[in-house]
């Protein structure tokens, strides 16, 4: 089976010059670094072993890469013609990884409603013997309320401290 050749990277003297402040920049994260570094010797007309070799990284962080920045191409040349200044965060979100999609929602909006207003009710008129809660304490009464089934008492203080209390 013939391998298939490498994407060709061309770049815009624009382009170029942004691609090498990211790669040079001694704030800029070591991601973007090596990514910058990736196309800028693809845009040089280097192999893609040539560049695994001299960065120092598998063929397929290369591939996965150089393929990235041919599929932006038309992207990055519109945003350099009708949006210029917005071509160095173009740049940088076509070299930053793709969004992961994270655990689904374990609680729904109202059952975070409820713990949050139950958290600014006193625990003293509830008929307990404490005057403040607290995130164990907290848990428990939603619990025992049929809010949720189960819950942590970290998991209590993330919803207090998203709402401000």
């Amino acid at each position: 089976m013939p391998r298939k050749e490498a994407a060709k990277i061309e770049l815009s003297e624009r382009e170029r010059e942004i691609l090498k402040r990211i790669n040079i920049g001694t704030h800029s994260p070591l991601h973007l670094r090596m990514r910058t570094g990736i196309i800028l010797l693809a845009s040089d007309g280097k192999s893609n072993n040539r560049i695994e070799k001299e960065k120092k990284v598998c063929g397929e962080t290369v591939t996965l890469w150089r393929n990235r920045y041919y599929e932006a191409h038309e992207e990055l040349v519109r945003v350099e013609k009708e949006e210029p200044r917005k071509l160095r965060m173009t740049i940088e979100k076509t070299l930053s990884d793709a969004a992961r999609p994270g655990a689904p929602t374990t609680f729904t909006a109202e059952q975070v409603a409820c713990i949050i207003a139950a958290s600014c009710e006193k625990p003293e008129n509830l008929g307990f013997p404490f005057s403040h809660w607290t995130r164990p304490l907290l848990r428990d009464y939603v619990i025992e309320k049929g809010i949720v089934d189960s819950i942590s008492a970290m998991q209590i203080g993330r919803f207090l401290k998203r709402s401000g209390i």
